[in-house]
């Protein structure tokens, strides 16, 4: 228990009455005392048993082999948490195998142009297979501008679930490859195209929606380089996705004009 001691007592600036140590305003006149001038002490014995408290837990040994251990098992699962997280980041997400056989793009751009200007066929329909063999085509001619210092451009690819659809990059570092992906929602109307971010991936760690629009930047160069089949695709009527399947829409024609009325009989 700590023992203080008052070493003097308050005397009133006003009518010099002498107060106990404890009070702020004069017992004689009311007036407030300057406390200053109380200084409570400790106790010698108590100064010393603190003192040498303080030391023991100091150099205790118990309590540093604690602390010790402690800070290295936090070490480790730190490390371990930090390593399991590279691994998932490096490890392969489950993406079919390169496309061996290339659509024919030509093909591909006619039908699609034709739709745009001539509104026929007013549907067509693609499966994910087609459209990655039209990516690997496409991306392979523009590889080098797809390049980034220490990574190499493999492929892109998409994979088409309902009501969206999974874009993933694959690029080499050190000839290991590293995948990148994206989800998104996309809804084509009236010329309009609207995107939802549903989230993305690095390797297997799935990225939050939020925390995926701040690392959408490493998409950029695909983007651009598909600026023109981003372009065609906005012409359309509308955009579905389904398993492994997109479905566009043409725009309506324009509607023929009503044949002339007969002329009446004279």
């Amino acid at each position: 228990m700590t023992t203080t001691t008052m070493t003097a007592k308050l005397v009133c600036p006003e009518c010099a009455h002498e107060n106990e140590a404890e009070r702020i305003y004069c017992h004689s006149c009311g007036a407030r005392l300057d406390r200053s001038a109380v200084r409570t002490t400790k106790t010698r014995e108590e100064t010393v048993k603190e003192t040498q408290r303080r030391v023991r837990n100091l150099f205790d040994p118990t309590r540093a082999k604690v602390r010790l251990w402690f800070f290295r098992v936090a070490k480790l699962v730190l490390g371990a948490c930090a390593a399991a997280a590279a691994i998932e980041m490096i490890m392969p997400p489950d993406v079919p195998p390169p496309v061996k056989q290339a659509v024919l793009i030509s093909q591909l751009n006619l039908e699609v142009e034709n739709a745009i200007t001539y509104h026929r066929p007013p549907r067509l329909q693609y499966t994910e297979e087609q459209v990655n063999a039209y990516l690997t085509y496409t991306l392979k001619n523009k590889q080098s501008a797809l390049n980034k210092p220490l990574l190499d451009f493999k492929r892109a690819l998409v994979a088409f679930d309902e009501g969206q659809v999974k874009i993933t990059v694959e690029r080499s570092l050190y000839g290991m490859s590293i995948y990148s992906s994206t989800i998104y929602g996309v809804n084509v109307a009236a010329g309009q195209t609207g995107v939802v971010s549903k989230g993305g991936s690095i390797g297997r760690v799935s990225i939050h929606p939020k925390l995926m629009q701040y690392i959408e930047a490493i998409f950029g160069d695909v983007w651009s380089a598909l600026d023109r089949e981003h372009k065609l695709i906005a012409k359309m009527q509308a955009i579905e996705f389904h398993p492994k399947l997109v479905v566009l829409t043409a725009a309506a024609g324009p509607t023929a004009p009503a044949p002339a009325a007969p002329a009446a009989a004279q």
